[in-house]
Formats: structure tokens, C-alpha cells, sequence
């Protein structure tokens, strides 16, 4: 350390100005610290000067001063008008400077043959890459065949590139000009070339089957041809100005050909847009069920939206050109391009997550969702990219750098929030309808029936995944928030603080409420009840309808439907699980067989153990247990049977069905409550008065 020291001090001393050693001490003098302390102090960078305050009149000459130059410049671009005629003469002496126009010709000929090469071998390739793939059945969806589309065209182009620049360099030795030449008019043909396969793969329109988005044929057809129209002039037009420039042709009338492709470039693609406004908008609607208002805003907005930006970026380049500065059409193409391919795009997504939600395929209908996010997140980063905008900018010296810097990350961070509950939100659905399903066809239901009197319960998965999806939703909701605030500068530990102080007072304050979400918890951890399932609590009773974090709704079979918390629960009696016994009781007069009785009751059990409406839900048959008692009206007989939960009440009504038949063919009729009237005295009937009131006493009965 004492080493560097010592070198770096003599530096300095061999570097410093004699009159700036004489004016301090002698540096051999100093120690290691001093020297240390001295380098440091030299080697810091200024101070950054403060921002000046905002002064209105300042502002003003300001925007005059941009505005005179751009009136200037203005003149002067639009002025250069009159050299467009001798442009072409200039550039022809430009090409044939030091040989002859016959050569320059030759170079023509060579760059048509050796394009026409490329594009009989890029066609060759695509044909047979297009076989193979009618040969492989597995690609079904459309995004997997305009995937493959997508991927031979590339290679098709890439062939087409390989092929003319090698067979450029293998049958014409040019000299520089003709390569630069050669170069800048095949990638327009590249270009051409790679917007022609990928909007045919976009909109197809010979076949409907393949296109991407919802339109007519006819429709269809024009955006492709407006598309292929409006690139085919760019890009000609643009690399023509490029290669002017690389020859020399540079200055004002260079600019305002630039301005002159880019006008009339620009005026394609609005009307292309404005054209097929209406088709855009369909497009986005068509294939979403009950759309939101804000889809049908930006459905009946968008092409209108297209149309004004277009021609409003052409101004923006238009200002940057008359200022000076260097006009990014490249970046504006781009932005075109992703104006008129959005709203397609996400509009196929859209259609294929309504398609993909009826199905069984979970995942691709988790991939469609996020793919919507994934989509958002490209274009954002290619349009920064284009526009030289940098995402990652950390920059602290500004308030505008630091705003950036907090919207990327919340953004960043909604993103992956909204990817991830779209993946839980999908899952959970889908496992939901699923069990929804297999509780009904458990329980024997259509669509619009419900079980009778006490319902079948479901499974302890379906009744915690509501509740697992409210808890994703409030953490992710949470973590959102806390990483926004951090972002924008908030500190969040006193927050996070002062919600644990407020939990504990609201704990203390509210012992209630935390008794019943502890309870609760501790109720579903020991699988108690599950939704569906009929329970009595004593207080009150019913199916299980709803359970939130601090009660359950409980559904009586009569409609009432009742709140309770958790924490007033003390015994709960569950009526369907596992299984449930029935016992019915009849009563027979005392002069009754009950050998046929018993016979009767057996083959009772036996027809209804053969009836398919309700064979399936026996556990144990129905059968009599005898006579359990006698009272003063004769012999009651108990039956019993087993059954599934839930299905004792169906099974009770054919049981009472099949004992009222097998009773009556067999003379045995069940016993009613009488009342008897002993009359004192002789027995003669002959006094009317007497005969009436023993007629009277005989005949009333209880019911």
C-alpha cells in the first residue's frame, strides 16, 4: 500500500504545474493518509449544478427559437425541389464514374439473375418443407401451424439470401458500388419477400381455416394486398434514398426524398387501416362472449387510433428532420407494425383461452393467458428497443429517471402478479368444475336439480379450493402493493409495523373474531363439514352453502339460509357421511300376522333392491326388525335399511310405496288410533235416543 503510494505521489509531482508544488507542501513530506486524502479530493467528480428553476419566458424564446429553426430548415429541404429532375442524371454519374454504362448493365443483369436464383431455390425449399409438414399430423391448433408456417418461410428466406450473395460473388467480380448497390436492393427484396409469407400466413386468403384473424375472404385479401403494397414502395423507396446516400448524394435533396417516401408510405398504411376499420373491429370482438366495456371501447377506437398515429409519427420524424436530428423511420415502421398486428394477435388469443376453457386442457389454457401477458411484454420491449429507450436505466439525477425506473418495476411486477394468479385462477376453475361434475353424476342430477332434503356432500378438495384461491388473490394483491410502494420510493417496514400493532389491537380488541377464524380454521383442518354436506349444529341446521374465513352459510331445507360463526360452533352432528341408516315404523292391528308380516316386509326389501332408480345407494337392504313394541292400538313394527348419504329420503318414499302395496293385496290394514264407548245399562236399542249416542261414540276416532 505504502508502494502505490508512493508512485502515485510522484506522479502527481511530475504532472502538477511548479507553481502548484511551490504553493504546498513538498509531497515527499506527506504521509501515505495525506496522499491517500489528497488523491481522493482530486479525483472526485464535480458537483452536479443544480437544475435551473422553471422560468415561463425562458420556456417561450425557447420553443421560438425550435420553431424558426424549423422554419428554416423547413424552406430549405422543401426548397431542394428543384434538383429532383437532375437526381437521377447525378446519380447515373455517380454509378458509371470511371467505366462505361455497359458495365453498369451487366451488373443489372447480373443482380436480376442472381434475386431470380434465390427465389426459385427460397420457393424449392418452402414447397418441400411444406410437404414434409402435411406429413406430420400432430400440429392441429392454429397457433402450432402458423408457428410452422412461420418458421419454413424463415428458413425459405434465409435460403434466398445465401443463395443470390454467393451467387452474386461467384459470377460478377463488382467493385465496391455495385456491392453496396447489390446489398441495399436485396434485403428490399428480403423484405418484400418476408412480409409477403408472413402476412399470407397471418390472413390466408384462399382459406379460411388457417387465417388468424376473424375475416371475410374478401376482406382478408384486400389488408393482405394493402399490406404487401405499402412495404413493397417503403422499402424500395427507403434503401433507393439509403444507397443515394452511400454514392454521395447527400444533403437537402437527400432529405427530401426521404420525406417524400416516408409521406407516401405513410399514406398507405392509414389507408390500408381506414379501409378495414370495420373488419379490425370485428376481428377483436368476434369469438369473446359478453366482451367488457372496455374491449368494445378499444374494438370501435383502435383503427381510428391506427390512423392518427401513423400520420402522427411521419410529423414527429418530419420535426426531427428540420431540427437536425436523426429521424429513426426504422423505429416508426415498427410501431406501425405493431399497431395493425396487436389487436389481431391478441384478439386470437383472446378466442383461444373462450375456446380452451370448456376443455379439459389446463395447461394450454394457462399458456393462452399468460401467453396475452408475454405478448404485452414483447411489444413493450421492442418498441423501447426501437425508440432507444432503455429499460434498465438506474439513473438517480433526475425525477423523471426515477419515475421510469418505478413504473418499469410495477409494471414488471402487475406482469408476473397477473401471470401467476391466471395460472392459479385456471387451475382452481378448472378442478372446481370438475368436482362440480362429479358431485352430480354421484349424485344422479341434471343440470337445474338439487338433492332432496339433505344433499350429498362434496369432496374436502372442492371445499378448499375457494378458499385457496381467495388467499392466492389477497397475497398477490399484497405482494403488489408493498413492491409499489417500495418502487416508488415508500419505505414499507413502518408499514409492515404498524399493520402487525393494528393486528395485534384488533386481536385483543376483537377476541370474538379471532375465535372464529381460529376455529374455522381448525373446523376444516379436521375435515368437520364440506360444502354441501347437511349438518346440524343445534342452533341451527341445513347444507352447507358457503364458508368464508370467519362463518359458514347453512341452506335449511325449508330456504332459510342461516349465518353462523365459527366460534359459537359446539358440536356439529353431519348427516352425510360415510353412510346413513333409515329406520321407518308402522303399526299393525293386534290380530295381525306377524310371520306375514315379516314375509311381506322381506320381499319388499328385495323389489326395491331391484329397482334401478335407487339399487345403486343400498349399503345393507331394507328388512324388519319385528315387533319392537306394543300400545293400545297394536303392534308396531320396525324396518331399517342403509343407504348413502343423502339418499335416505329417496329410498324412504319407494320403501312406504312398497309396504302400503305388499299390506294391501294381503288384507292387513294398518292400525289407527280408536276411541271406544262403553254404554252402562241394558242393551236395548230400541230407545232412539240411546242408539244415536252409541252410533256417534262408536264412529269417533282419533286421528
Amino acid at each position: 500500500m505504502k508502494f502505490l503510494s508512493l508512485v502515485l505521489a510522484l506522479v502527481m509531482f511530475v504532472t502538477i504545474p511548479l507553481s502548484s508544488v511551490a504553493a504546498n507542501e513538498d509531497l515527499s513530506r506527506l504521509s501515505d493518509e495525506q496522499v491517500r486524502e489528497l488523491l481522493l479530493g482530486m479525483l472526485e467528480e464535480p458537483e452536479a449544478e443544480p437544475e435551473p428553476a422553471f422560468n415561463p419566458a425562458e420556456t417561450a424564446y425557447r420553443i421560438q427559437q425550435k420553431f424558426t429553426k424549423i422554419h428554416a430548415r423547413a424552406s430549405e429541404i422543401l426548397g431542394a425541389y428543384r434538383e429532383l429532375p437532375s437526381l437521377p442524371g447525378a446519380w447515373w454519374d455517380k454509378m458509371t464514374n470511371g467505366r462505361d454504362g455497359r458495365s453498369f448493365g451487366i451488373f443489372v443483369l447480373t443482380f436480376l439473375f442472381c434475386v431470380g436464383v434465390g427465389l426459385v431455390a427460397s420457393t424449392f425449399t418452402r414447397r418441400r418443407l411444406n410437404q414434409i409438414a402435411a406429413q406430420d399430423t400432430q400440429a392441429t391448433s392454429h397457433a402450432q401451424k402458423f408457428g410452422g408456417r412461420i418458421v419454413r418461410h424463415l428458413i425459405s428466406v434465409l435460403v434466398l439470401v445465401v443463395t443470390a450473395t454467393v451467387c452474386f460473388f461467384v459470377f460478377y467480380a463488382s467493385d465496391p458500388r455495385d456491392r453496396t448497390l447489390f446489398f441495399f436492393y436485396l434485403a428490399a427484396v428480403t423484405i418484400i419477400h418476408f412480409v409477403t409469407g408472413a402476412s399470407r400466413a397471418m390472413f390466408e386468403p384462399r382459406d379460411g381455416a388457417l387465417r388468424i384473424p376473424n375475416m371475410t375472404d374478401r376482406d382478408a385479401g384486400g389488408f393482405h394486398r394493402s399490406i404487401l403494397t405499402a412495404t413493397a414502395f417503403g422499402a424500395f423507396g427507403f434503401f433507393s434514398c439509403a444507397s443515394f446516400a452511400a454514392i454521395g448524394i447527400n444533403g437537402d435533396v437527400h432529405d427530401l426524398l426521404l420525406l417524400i417516401v416516408g409521406l407516401v408510405t405513410t399514406l398507405l398504411l392509414t389507408y390500408a387501416v381506414w379501409r378495414h376499420a370495420d373488419a379490425i373491429s370485428n376481428d377483436i370482438l368476434t369469438g369473446t362472449p359478453n366482451p367488457s366495456l372496455l374491449r368494445m371501447q378499444i374494438a370501435r377506437f383502435w383503427p381510428m387510433i391506427t390512423c392518427f398515429a401513423i400520420p402522427a409519427m411521419f410529423f414527429g420524424l418530419s420535426m426531427s428532420v428540420f431540427l437536425g436530428g436523426l429521424p429513426l423511420y426504422g423505429a416508426a415502421l415498427i410501431s406501425v407494425a405493431i399497431m395493425i398486428l396487436l389487436p389481431i394477435g391478441e384478439a386470437a388469443l383472446s378466442r383461444a383461452v373462450t375456446r380452451l376453457n370448456g376443455t379439459n386442457q389446463i395447461s394450454m389454457s394457462i399458456v393462452a393467458r399468460i401467453s396475452r401477458i408475454v405478448l404485452l411484454f414483447l411489444v413493450i420491449v421492442i418498441l423501447a428497443t426501437s425508440w432507444r429507450v432503455n429499460l434498465l436505466a438506474t439513473g438517480d439525477d433526475g425525477l423523471s429517471s426515477q419515475v421510469f425506473k418505478a413504473l418499469t418495476n410495477i409494471t414488471a411486477m402487475i406482469a408476473v402478479a397477473y401471470a401467476v394468479w391466471q395460472v392459479i385462477r385456471v387451475f382452481v376453475d378448472q378442478k372446481i368444475a370438475e368436482e362440480d361434475a362429479l358431485y352430480k353424476e354421484q349424485a344422479g342430477l341434471g343440470d337445474n336439480e338439487e338433492v332432496e332434503e339433505i344433499g350429498l356432500g362434496m369432496s374436502r378438495m372442492r371445499t378448499l379450493l375457494p378458499l385457496l384461491r381467495r388467499a392466492a388473490m389477497i397475497i398477490l394483491f399484497t405482494l403488489v402493493t408493498l413492491v409499489s410502494l417500495s418502487s416508488l420510493g415508500v419505505n414499507t417496514g413502518p408499514l409492515l409495523a404498524g399493520a402487525g400493532v393494528v393486528g395485534l389491537a384488533v386481536g385483543f380488541g376483537s377476541q370474538a373474531l379471532v375465535k372464529d377464524v381460529v376455529s374455522g380454521f381448525f373446523f376444516l383442518l379436521e375435515d368437520a363439514f364440506r360444502l354441501g354436506e347437511y349438518i346440524d349444529i343445534g342452533k341451527a341446521k341445513g347444507s352447507v352453502e358457503a364458508i368464508s374465513v370467519r362463518s359458514l352459510k347453512l341452506r335449511h331445507h325449508r330456504g332459510a339460509l342461516n349465518t353462523v360463526p365459527f366460534g359459537s360452533i359446539d358440536v356439529i352432528e353431519n348427516f352425510s357421511r360415510d353412510w346413513a341408516i333409515m329406520k321407518l315404523k308402522v303399526r299393525v292391528p293386534f290380530e295381525t300376522d306377524l310371520n306375514l308380516v315379516r314375509k311381506l316386509l322381506k320381499k319388499a326389501g328385495q323389489e326395491l333392491s331391484e329397482v334401478d332408480a335407487i339399487k345403486d345407494d343400498f349399503l345393507q337392504p331394507f328388512k324388519a326388525q319385528g315387533a319392537v313394541e306394543v300400545d293400545d292400538y297394536g303392534f308396531v313394527i320396525s324396518t331399517k335399511f342403509m343407504s348413502k348419504p343423502g339418499k335416505q329420503f329417496v329410498i324412504r318414499r319407494y320403501a312406504f310405496q312398497a309396504m302400503q302395496d305388499a299390506f294391501e293385496e294381503n288384507g292387513i290394514p294398518f292400525s289407527r288410533p280408536r276411541v271406544r264407548v262403553v254404554i252402562d245399562g241394558d242393551n236395548d236399542q230400541s230407545d232412539p235416543a240411546r242408539a244415536a249416542a252409541g252410533g256417534a261414540a262408536l264412529t269417533t276416532s282419533t286421528p
